[in-house]
């Protein structure tokens, strides 16, 4: 009976390792976790900015929870004299499959090997990529010309000619197209008056329009009483941003202030659910209702604001959040989250992305490291459709040339992927363990974290300071992880490790 037992429990061993060598054969080929770990906001310093990389090079911030991966992605343009940059943080540069990514109207880049792939017809501009399909753009004219192009076929097609007015804008400059490409809403100059044009890009017509009386005002390219008009990102409503600097509470506009809510269908009014509107951007909440997210409320620094009803939720009244900075909802794949950026050091110099639910989670992207000396240089962050990356500006630090501006992806490091960072001179055993684990590594190691398989981080060792270390895990449950081993030379190893039954 007691072999018996003892042949069972053997047999029982060796599926067990069976079973932890096949996942861990499939883990190999797969990302363990896209996103940085969720955590508290936290103020960390930027301090003194890296070295510019050199164009196509990368830096590592380790400053913050998850070491995040900043590339640089352009250099000074001589036949342009220009320096590419994409255009705000409300504009998608990412097509829908993140493959391709735009500057401004000018040009197209190859979103994997960051190599421009061609110019694009100077005819574009304003440009902004479809939602659903990958090759084609939309281009809203000043002339009132909607059309659409295809990258592939470098062709145009008209949809609409708007008449009737002097100028017609998108925005003018921070609105958006719904996720699905039905809707959109227009600004439309007709003297000192202003309409709101909601128009279908799938039956290419007028849906309504709403004459505003004398909120254009005196301006000759923008209005001077409505700061932005877009449509929601389910294009169900229609929201306008009254310029705070020329309409408020005590002084509205024939009666409009604020940030009021219409329904695309008819343009009623339905609420005003902001009394002052700041910078901000439509997303999507946790719960799946549409929201506002901006700074500034009546409390907290950061807030959001439900579309379908009167509730706000203050998301952070962190004093980081006081200062300059920009919000985006671009993540149109990854709805419950805004990414968010602060522009002076003062205020951490970080970039975020926030949950959108009042648990204050947030996800550290890294500093931008610029000095945001002028609008140019503000980072403008925004997120690829997945919200696994950003794009933003930086000067690195570079205060002396008011012009140099770079443009920068950061991304969680490759620190969990399908890589395991060879490195022969790191050894850690034993392999599989139960209590214990000995690391020993030729440089220097300062850090140390620990891993689950879904990219939670269970364990973090700092100032390690010595070439070897003995790490325990008595208290992790039986299966598969990942240490995260960090040089002094910032290289960092990943080992997985087995924790084995006793």
């Amino acid at each position: 009976m007691k072999e018996e037992n003892l042949l069972n429990h053997f047999f029982i061993r060796r599926k067990k390792q069976l079973f932890i060598f096949v996942i861990l054969f499939f883990i190999s080929k797969i990302a363990v976790a896209q996103f940085p770990i969720n955590t508290s906001y936290q103020t960390i310093p930027t301090g003194s900015p890296p070295a510019l990389p050199p164009l196509l090079d990368t830096v590592i911030d380790n400053t913050v929870p998850d070491p995040i991966t900043i590339t640089r992605i352009t250099e000074y343009n001589v036949n342009w004299d220009w320096y590419p940059i994409h255009d705000y943080s409300k504009i998608q540069p990412w097509n829908a499959d993140a493959s391709i990514y735009k500057f401004s109207s000018v040009v197209i880049y190859d979103a994997n090997t960051h190599q421009m792939i061609r110019t694009l017809p100077n005819n574009l501009y304003p440009s902004y990529w479809s939602n659903t399909n990958a090759d084609i753009m939309y281009s809203f004219r000043e002339d009132g010309e909607i059309k659409t192009y295809s990258i592939s076929n470098n062709s145009f097609q008209t949809l609409c000619q708007l008449q009737g007015y002097e100028v017609v804008k998108l925005g003018p400059g921070e609105g958006n197209i719904d996720n699905n490409d039905h809707y959109v809403a227009l600004v439309g100059k007709n003297g000192i008056n202003l309409d709101v044009i909601v128009f279908n890009l799938q039956t290419n017509q007028i849906v309504n329009t709403e004459t505003f009386t004398g909120a254009w005002g005196n301006g000759n390219n923008v209005p001077d009483y409505i700061d932005w008009i877009s449509v929601s990102q389910s294009g169900n409503y229609v929201g306008i941003m009254w310029n705070h600097n020329t309409t408020s509470i005590n002084n509205p506009f024939n009666g409009h202030y604020g940030v009021e809510i219409y329904s695309t269908s008819n343009m009623q009014f339905l609420r005003r659910i902001a009394d002052y509107g700041n910078h901000g951007d439509f997303g999507y909440a946790v719960d799946g209702d549409e929201v506002f997210v901006q700074f500034w409320g009546p409390t907290g620094s950061l807030n959001m604001y439900y579309l379908n009803r009167m509730e706000r939720i203050e998301l952070s009244n962190h004093s980081d959040f006081t200062g300059e900075g920009h919000v985006s909802c671009r993540n149109l794949n990854r709805p419950g989250w805004a990414y968010v950026s602060q522009d002076e050091e003062v205020h951490s110099g970080q970039l975020i992305a926030i949950k959108l639910d009042n648990s204050g989670l947030v996800e550290h992207f890294g500093h931008h490291y610029s000095s945001s000396r002028t609008y140019n240089k503000s980072p403008m962050p925004v997120p690829s459709p997945n919200g696994d990356k950003l794009m933003f500006k930086s000067d690195f630090g570079n205060v002396a040339n008011t012009l140099e501006v770079f443009s920068f992806e950061a991304k969680k490091a490759n620190s969990l992927a399908i890589n395991d960072f060879k490195n022969m001179n790191l050894i850690v055993s034993p392999n599989p363990a139960n209590n214990r684990v000995y690391i020993e590594n030729n440089e220097l190691i300062t850090e140390i974290r620990i891993y689950n398989t879904i990219g939670q981080q269970l364990q973090t060792i700092l100032n390690v300071n010595s070439n070897k270390i003995e790490v325990y895990i008595q208290n992790l449950i039986e299966g598969i992880y990942f240490i995260k081993i960090i040089d002094a030379k910032n290289k960092i190893t990943v080992k997985k490790i087995v924790k084995s039954i006793k």
